[in-house]
């Protein structure tokens, strides 16, 4: 029967239902740098005691040599490696890693802590190199007299969140769009690096409720983004502008952002922002070429459209594109202010036109343009 609570050597520190504490019960320590199972000392005890009952993944690497002990949630990440890496050193486990793994347990056997952030890792797996992320914290594990004889490894695959937010923040690149999340309490937001190229903020520079409301233009100041959130726990789409500081431009900024509770905790807030100067300038453009368009048409002498022909109609409007730096001819703005494909006008543009043709042309001017019938014949047109 397997000792466990007799004397120096009791093994309870190993827990019931856990698979490693299993293993570690039965495997033969004698071969190595840790000693026999019965005789381990109390400080590798309580750390062995405190990794088995932890869903974390943790390992242990003991001596300069790091022999390993790991526990169950480990085991998951260490795959079909498991469970031959138990008992083993650093130079007989995870051979790709070795090097990596050597100099972490030297720094911190001679005294130091390391931590490392999505840290990039080739493991191979069935034969196979996987791509991996981890996030690790190394300790030290000391002995009764506070000397540096472990190393303790909290282990976290961050493979699914970095590959997650590396896609996220390509999308946000080429889409041109920022995330941002406001925390009511204290008024401080969390962006994106797009949010920042938007609204024109340095990396080092603190986002703030304040500092967002002052970068908006002081006419779109009625309803602050943090205002309106916290009032209304949402953000309805709205589109503020904002004066670039190094050139005075007028930037058009796309907001639009909801309310986020989870488990009944305060409510933050997560939206997005996006440059939307270009299409406000297109939308603009389009305004002012309707109103030239227009304007064009109510100054044509229509004895020319009915009674003289048409293609002097064309070359005007050809005029016209052609200072507004178009490339389309007379015929496709015809085309487009009729809503009519060119070859359906090209008739039209006839060398000999007819009366009734020049009639046709005017009445669809009169339809597009919503005139009564006639109305062209009556405008006092200006001497040529």
């Amino acid at each position: 029967m397997t000792e466990r609570t007799t004397g120096s050597g009791t093994l309870a520190f190993l827990p019931d239902g856990s698979e490693l504490a299993g293993l570690i019960r039965a495997f033969d320590w004698r071969g190595t740098g840790l000693g026999e199972l019965q005789q381990w000392p109390e400080h590798l005890r309580a750390v062995v005691a405190l990794m088995l009952r932890s869903a974390v993944p943790m390992t242990l690497q003991w001596g300069r040599e790091g022999w390993m002990i790991y526990n169950d949630a480990y085991a998951v990440l260490a795959g079909s490696r498991h469970p031959q890496l138990l008992g083993r050193t650093i130079r007989d486990s995870w051979s790709e890693l070795a090097e990596f793994r050597q100099h972490a347990v030297q720094q911190v056997l001679d005294g130091h802590t390391l931590a490392y952030r999505n840290e990039h890792l080739v493991l191979w797996q069935a034969g196979l190199p996987q791509d991996r992320w981890v996030d690790i914290d190394y300790s030290p594990v000391v002995d009764a007299a506070g000397l540096p004889v472990g190393v303790l490894a909290i282990v976290k695959d961050t493979t699914e969140r970095f590959q997650s937010a590396q896609r996220l923040s390509i999308a946000q690149e080429a889409g041109g769009v920022g995330i941002f999340e406001l925390y009511p309490q204290s008024g401080r937001f969390e962006v994106s690096g797009a949010f920042r190229r938007i609204w024109g903020l340095d990396d080092e520079v603190p986002v703030t409720a304040a500092l967002m409301n002052s970068l908006v233009h002081p006419d779109d100041r009625h309803s602050s983004i943090a205002s309106e959130m916290e009032s209304t726990h949402r953000l309805a789409y709205r589109e503020y502008r904002r004066v670039d500081p190094r050139s005075g431009e007028i930037r058009w900024i796309a907001v639009r952002g909801k309310a986020v509770t989870v488990a009944g905790s305060a409510p933050r807030f997560v939206g997005i922002a996006a440059d939307v100067t270009e299409r406000r300038h297109t939308e603009q453009a389009l305004v002012e070429s309707e109103r030239r368009w227009r304007r064009l048409v109510e100054q044509m002498d229509i004895k020319q459209v009915r009674h003289r022909n048409v293609r002097l109609l064309v070359a005007q409007l050809g005029e016209e594109a052609e200072r507004q730096g178009r490339r389309s001819g007379g015929m496709v703005v015809l085309a487009e202010m009729l809503g009519k494909s060119s070859s359906q006008v090209s008739r039209f543009a006839a060398e000999k036109p007819v009366t009734p043709i020049g009639d046709r042309i005017a009445r669809e001017i009169e339809q597009v343009f919503e005139k009564e019938h006639g109305w062209m014949d009556h405008v006092q047109w200006p001497a040529e």
